[in-house]
């Protein structure tokens, strides 16, 4: 990077003021992922230099300085652009700060970063280290920042809170510490297999490889092994951090198991290597040379070496038989099938659903490609790309087959729950199913986030969080898990600590649109439609214009008094269920927040004779709070036999 036209050394200015604190004459400066070097005029991102140019570079270093204060128009004036070369100080400076924000990652509708004050400057959100030039990161001081009136301390303080929480995923997530309960138990991570066929349609083999080691460690060793979810797993491939880094990040994390495959023809190479996170030391390390028949084996035998490297810490008397080992062709089937049902869009659904089947035909005693096909199902109804009565039905019969083969299949008995809760209606029937999945598995992060949207369902807030906050110790950097951990706070009513939940997540990916959906009907509920509008909007988008999404704007719009607008809304779902399944939910809300509450509560008994998966939310939405005396509306919340 050059070094600044017009550099303000940051040393000299420094000294030129008596008694100013001396800390920024400091040479580097830390805050979240970055280090700035203001020596080499450097802006490293986790050891990677990122690109600033000159001025938005010296005008970080300007902020950085000033941590936690606003630092005044004047001031930035002076430091960026002399009186003798002044020439249009404010398109300068707007250009300026838009190309800072950019290089950062951030934005001025939702600023972590830097945070604009009208008509003063711009203040620096998070905590800031500065270090000397012979310092290193462990002797680094905050900065602190001085005392504002008492709106900005209030606003600096919720902005410092949220980029404390909103730093542990941005940029190479760093989620919460596992708790305590948790860390009772030995954390292993498996980070994804390499795929060296150099041939990208072999990805699905070794990513399967990487999905299976994860869920057989968690269900042969439940009570001594803690095993991080695929999610969060996934989020490390290729990555070249150290493996402390790596376990830091993840809260943790003691063991790592890392690999490689090569598949050629009917042959596959394996290397698998476990090591100790803290030191890096290897454990143990294999090479398979082996018919692609044998990779389920092969996964056994790696699991088996593990056990036998932790035998201190994970009891092996815990650990469950090999389950059926299929043929290598039905096995392939069963982890495409795995592979197009996480891509959670609705033609990889319905191309999952074909693979699990494929794996059934061929080997009908085979038992995960059922629970597969049962989640598949289940999906497809919660995003309602099918009719609750095609695919709850279809999804129960799968389960139920898969535990037919298995009794100990946790995630059928997940699946099963699910469609017991969500389509029959059976609360106490789901809840064993539930905890009988957590049991057998309790390393099953999707056990534990749906039993929390369970207990959201039945408005146990507090334990519907706790669950959820579980799910995400087990997949610290999944989008939708962590979009659901702020969803069970919006359905407890705090809604501030749902919104910072949502941003959370469209800083790890601003196109996932459910976080834009749920962030948007948490900002209509505080009254900020503008804001709701324009994130349901980029959720209608985002998804294509999928029915959910588009409810949830005409609502907003009739909740902003918008009511031409959320008609329109109401015309365009009459017109897509014209040609696919539309759930009447989505209208009962539109017609309850326009006031029309005769309509809203005959689509909530079309619902209801359907079986709608939203309806659970009836007891917690808010969108039906006018309509809580009614007693046809009470008569619905009886007929789903909510909890007391």
């Amino acid at each position: 990077m050059p070094v600044p036209s017009n550099p303000t050394p940051v040393e000299d200015r420094a000294a030129a003021t008596p008694g100013q604190d001396p800390r920024p004459s400091a040479r580097h400066f830390e805050f979240g992922l970055f280090v700035v070097d203001t020596s080499a005029s450097e802006v490293r991102k986790q050891g990677v230099r990122i690109k600033v140019q000159d001025k938005p570079f010296q005008l970080l270093v300007l902020l950085l300085e000033n941590a936690g204060k606003i630092t005044t128009r004047e001031e930035l004036r002076r430091g960026l652009w002399p009186s003798d070369t002044f020439v249009n100080f404010d398109a300068n400076l707007k250009t300026t700060v838009n190309k800072l924000r950019q290089a950062l990652g951030d934005s001025a509708e939702s600023p972590i970063f830097i945070e604009t004050i009208p008509r003063q400057g711009y203040r620096f959100l998070p905590p800031v280290g500065a270090m000397g030039a012979g310092a290193t990161a462990r002797t680094a001081e905050p900065v602190q920042a001085t005392r504002s009136q008492p709106r900005h301390v209030f606003m600096a303080a919720m902005a410092g809170i949220a980029v404390l929480i909103v730093s542990l995923y941005v940029f190479r997530p760093r989620p919460a510490p596992i708790p305590a309960s948790a860390l009772q138990r030995v954390v292993l991570l498996v980070l994804p297999f390499d795929n060296l066929s150099g041939d990208p349609a072999q990805e699905y083999f070794s990513d399967g490889l990487t999905d299976e080691m994860i869920t057989l460690m968690g269900r042969q060793y439940p009570q001594g092994l803690a095993v991080i979810a695929r999610t969060s797993a996934m989020r490390y491939r290729g990555t070249q951090e150290p493996l402390a880094q790596v376990a830091r990040e993840l809260g943790g994390v003691k063991y790592v198991l890392e690999g490689s495959v090569r598949r050629s023809g009917d042959r596959v190479s394996i290397n698998a290597q476990l090591f100790r996170a803290q030191d890096q030391a290897s454990l143990w390390a294999e090479t398979y040379e082996r018919e692609v028949a044998d990779v389920l084996a092969i996964q056994h035998d790696v699991a088996g070496r593990i056990a036998s490297s932790l035998v201190l810490e994970v009891t092996p008397d815990h650990a469950r038989r090999a389950s059926h080992l299929p043929d290598s062709s039905i096995h392939d089937a069963y982890l495409i099938g795995l592979y197009e049902a996480n891509k959670r869009s609705e033609p990889s659904l319905l191309s999952s659903i074909e693979y699990f089947q494929k794996a059934i035909r061929g080997d009908p005693a085979y038992a995960l490609p059922y629970a597969g096909l049962a989640n598949s199902y289940l999906l497809s109804a919660g995003w309602l790309n099918m009719s609750p009565a095609d695919a709850y039905p279809k999804a129960k019969v799968a389960a139920l087959h898969a535990l037919d083969l298995d009794e100990n299949l946790a995630e059928a008995h997940t699946t099963l729950a699910e469609e017991e809760h969500e389509y029959e209606w059976k609360w106490t029937e789901a809840e064993g199913e539930f905890r009988r999945a957590i049991g057998l598995d309790p390393n099953l992060a999707v056990a534990h986030k749906s039993f929390g949207e369970f207990l959201m369902h039945g408005g146990r807030g507090a334990e519907a969080i706790a669950e959820m906050e579980r799910a995400r110790d087990l997949d610290p950097v999944s989008l939708i898990v962590n979009t659901l951990v702020g969803f069970a706070y919006h359905n407890a009513r705090q809604y501030d600590r749902a919104i910072v939940e949502y941003k959370k997540v469209i800083q790890l990916d601003s196109r996932f649109a459910p976080a834009h959906y749920f962030l948007g009907a948490s900002l209509a509920q505080t009254g900020r439609y503008d804001e709701a509008i324009a994130h349901l909007r980029a959720a209608k988008q985002l998804s294509g214009g999928a029915s959910l999404m588009t409810a949830g704007l005409a609502r907003t719009y009739a909740l902003a008094g918008r009511r031409d607008r959320a008609r329109a809304g109401i015309r365009e779902l009459q017109q897509r269920a014209r040609h696919r399944y539309v759930s009447p939910y989505g209208f009962a809300q539109v017609y309850a927040a326009l006031g029309d509450n005769a309509n809203a509560l005959q689509m909530l008994q079309r619902a209801a004779a359907e079986h709608a998966f939203e309806l659970m939310f009836l007891k917690v939405d808010r969108s039906f709070d006018t309509l809580r005396g009614d007693p046809d509306f009470q008569a619905l919340i009886q007929q789903i036999g909510f909890p007391k």
